[in-house]
């Protein structure tokens, strides 16, 4: 072999080894500097806009999102592959962090939550089978975790009556513990029944079929409750709506009742699908999922929607 011919082998090996040993891999793209209230988005009006395009709402399909303590920490639910995962982002000296996946998620099938107004209990529908209900499984039931200093704690499912055999899912807690979600339990008004469990002395009573005002012969499921239980938003496919589901809010009257239903109308309700909703702690923006793009993505909106449509007693 000629000498001349040795740098010409060396240099192809040189570079060989420069990407093995990381030189050229390719890097994550660079996470966007985001500080302030809300991930440092600029806060709608009253005209719905889709959440931190791009960094929350992407091409692939977002569902569930809520905030923890102070809005310090962000969590949504993004759909990869037919299989949901949730994703945390938290701010740090006024700096949100690059969203990470929640740890409990694959092992405990956690599919739609709600956060609780206590800025750290998540409740959550599971797939996971519970053998004391003596059934093969219909669906979901309805489990807590909880955030802490230390970590999140280890997910438990909430008790009969609130989970049976039949699928339990969406939960929302008021602020006194009160638990609303959807079930298809036998003895329901229609395919999909909004129901409330009381908790008191430390434990529910019977979960209560929320009754005919709100429930149809339709599917009625995804509750939130505002934490004094003074509306609730939730969805439904009954006759009459602009899509496949719709958003209605009810106002609880002066006797305790809940009010007749009334669409959020043709801003937040497209020709598609609109679905889990839920009101920053702060109260000012009520955030949900739509379809009106193709793929799934959350948007928000002033919460002024809400309550300039409350029925004067």
């Amino acid at each position: 072999m000629k000498t001349g011919l040795i740098p010409a082998l060396v240099l192809p090996l040189i570079c060989l080894l420069g990407c093995v040993c990381g030189h050229a891999q390719p890097t994550a793209p660079a996470f966007p500097q985001l500080s302030g209230p809300y991930l440092g988005q600029t806060p709608p009006g009253t005209t719905p806009a889709i959440f931190a395009p791009g960094i929350i709402s992407t091409d692939l399909s977002e569902g569930c999102s809520g905030w923890g303590n102070d809005m310090d920490y962000f969590i949504f639910q993004r759909w990869i592959d037919g299989q949901p995962h949730l994703y945390i982002m938290e701010r740090t000296d006024d700096r949100w962090i690059r969203p990470a996946p929640l740890p409990f998620v694959e092992k405990y099938r956690v599919g739609d939550y709600t956060i609780a107004p206590d800025g750290k209990t998540l409740v959550f529908a599971s797939s996971i089978f519970l053998e004391e209900f003596g059934s093969e499984g219909e669906g979901a039931n309805i489990w807590r975790v909880v955030k802490t200093a230390g970590g999140w704690t280890e997910p438990k499912p909430l008790p009969a009556p609130v989970n049976t055999r039949y699928h339990d899912s969406y939960p929302c807690l008021a602020g006194n513990g009160n638990i609303y979600f959807f079930s298809r339990r036998p003895g329901g008004v229609g395919q999909s029944d909004l129901y409330m469990a009381e908790f008191s002395n430390g434990r529910y009573g019977p979960a209560v079929n929320l009754g005919p005002v709100l429930n149809t012969e339709h599917h009625e499921w995804d509750t939130y409750i505002a934490p004094d239980e003074s509306y609730m938003i939730y969805c439904s496919t009954m006759p009459g709506g602009r899509g496949d589901d719709d958003l209605y809010v009810t106002f609880r009257r002066g006797d305790g009742s809940w009010g007749k239903p009334v669409h959020l109308g043709g801003e937040i309700n497209s020709d598609q699908s609109e679905n889990r909703p839920t009101v920053t702690p702060d109260g000012k923006y009520l955030f949900f999922t739509s379809t009106r793009r193709g793929n799934r993505d959350i948007y928000w909106v002033d919460a002024r929607v809400i309550h300039d449509l409350k029925p004067e007693e």
